[in-house]
């Protein structure tokens, strides 16, 4: 019972029906109500079972960043605005526990990504479809100003079919991008989580099930790559193509795949320059990320221990900081900075420690290949977009973390005697973290400092 309403918790967090077709029901707060059953029913059965698809550092990590968020907005004079701060962060972080309450198993793990999955295709399938009819495009088709008219009057636009379907405007005038619903409302943030779910597709591969894999692995495939082309994301797009290269690397070999892709960035930079949301666009282009980035590291300065605060980074510079790395060590300093990366580094080497200790063809090594996919597919964007403090990120950490503890209790695993047992359980991530947070500055810094080379600056 526990883990069906999870199920239907996690399908309806992404496809959100309820704002689609029942919007006046949204002040019952239906998803709350529905994670606060899920949450009963599965810590009742965490309880019983003693199961918690998580460790002690996992939770501490991540509660100790959610205090973070409070505490620099009190060490920066608001005080008041702590609680709000940390508030906000509430559905990340049940969606956090949620997943480390339900998926103890590995056929567990692999219905949440399923279900997960299924719920992105589907918002897929009326994003393109409200796209190309018109049926809820106002929710589903966010309409911006085209780069080249944006400091135009919008009066002067002229008339196009596209104020009833998007995919009929050829006048030039506006740039249409599909997105989700909720905390996907964002075509950025939908489209970070179709690249997520791009490799969890090949849960399902079977060897030499060719018709199967047709439909249920590159038609749905082929469906998320074309909304997210349709979100016009290159952050995404970027995401698209780091899970391509890991991909064709394996094939190919490093050499040969570099030579590829190389190839295939000429292409992209020629296809952009003709058409869509090209590298010129004011609010989006390089020079603008960087300098919002020159921003961060001014803020860092200023406030190194601390930060400049929750959600204050857009008080010193117009736009947000397009970078989530950036966004968390000038609002949150390094101290939160180091929390922020630390769940990601642990989380990343306890997979790794995970594919070099399961065997092969292991089950549990598989979807822990998957979800290590998935999370450098979205840390990519990540690098691209401010989402710092958005559900998806904790969501799929614990996905991750869960996948670990699957494999960890995978058979042959469990036996402490085993040097297999101390290779997948202790995990040292303290060092590596701090490492991390030292090159990303110093990339950043690079950046920066070769764009303002560049201006001559």
């Amino acid at each position: 019972m526990s883990f069906a309403v999870f199920l239907l918790y996690v399908f309806l967090s992404f496809f959100r029906p309820i704002e689609l077709f029942a919007p006046e029901m949204a002040e019952y707060r239906p998803m709350l109500v529905l994670w606060t059953l899920g949450f009963v029913l599965a810590a009742s059965r965490a309880i019983v079972r003693k199961e918690i698809a998580a460790r002690g550092i996992d939770f501490k990590l991540l509660f100790a960043f959610m205090v973070m968020l409070g505490v620099s907005l009190a060490l920066n004079g608001w005080a008041g605005g702590a609680f709000t701060a940390m508030n906000d962060f509430t559905t990340s972080s049940m969606l956090f526990v949620l997943v480390a309450l339900n998926v103890t198993s590995l056929r567990r793990l692999k219905l949440a990504c399923a279900a997960v999955v299924l719920s992105m295709l589907v918002a897929a399938l009326f994003g393109i479809q409200a796209y190309h009819t018109g049926q809820f495009a106002q929710q589903l088709v966010l309409r911006q100003t085209a780069p080249q008219h944006e400091d135009e009057d919008p009066s002067r636009a002229p008339p196009s079919a596209a104020s009833e379907i998007p995919a009929l405007d050829q006048t030039g005038w506006y740039l249409w991008r599909v997105r989700g619903q909720g905390f996907l409302n964002d075509p950025n943030d939908f489209s970070q989580v179709l690249v997520m779910c791009l490799p969890l597709l090949f849960v399902l591969w079977r060897q030499r099930a060719w018709l199967r894999n047709t439909l249920l692995i590159v038609a749905p495939g082929a469906v998320m790559l074309y909304a997210i082309v349709l979100s016009q994301s290159r952050g995404a797009l970027l995401g698209v193509a780091s899970l391509l290269f890991f991909i064709v690397r394996d094939w190919l070999g490093t050499t040969r795949t570099a030579v590829l892709g190389g190839l295939a960035g000429v292409a992209f930079l020629g296809a952009s320059a003709v058409g869509g949301r090209g590298f010129s666009s004011q609010e989006q282009s390089a020079g603008e990320r960087i300098e919002a980035w020159a921003v961060g590291l001014e803020l860092l300065k200023w406030r190194p221990i601390w930060g400049a605060g929750y959600g204050n980074f857009t008080d010193h510079h117009h736009l947000t900081a397009h970078n989530s790395f950036v966004l968390c060590f000038a609002e949150l300093g390094l101290v939160g900075y180091f929390l922020w990366i630390g769940m990601i580094v642990l989380t990343f080497k306890s997979l790794s420690a995970a594919v070099e200790t399961l065997p092969a063809r292991s089950p549990h090594r598989q979807m822990v290949v998957l979800l290590r996919n998935s999370l450098v597919g979205f840390l990519v964007c990540a690098w691209f977009l401010s989402r710092t403090y958005q559900p998806v990120l904790y969501f799929l950490l614990a996905l991750c973390v869960s996948a670990w503890w699957c494999a960890s209790h995978a058979p042959g695993m469990t036996d402490k005697e085993s040097p297999k047992y101390e290779k997948i359980h202790t995990i040292p991530w303290v060092r590596s973290t701090f490492i991390i947070m030292f090159l990303t500055i110093v990339a950043i810094r690079g950046f920066v400092f070769s764009h303002q080379l560049g201006r001559g600056g």
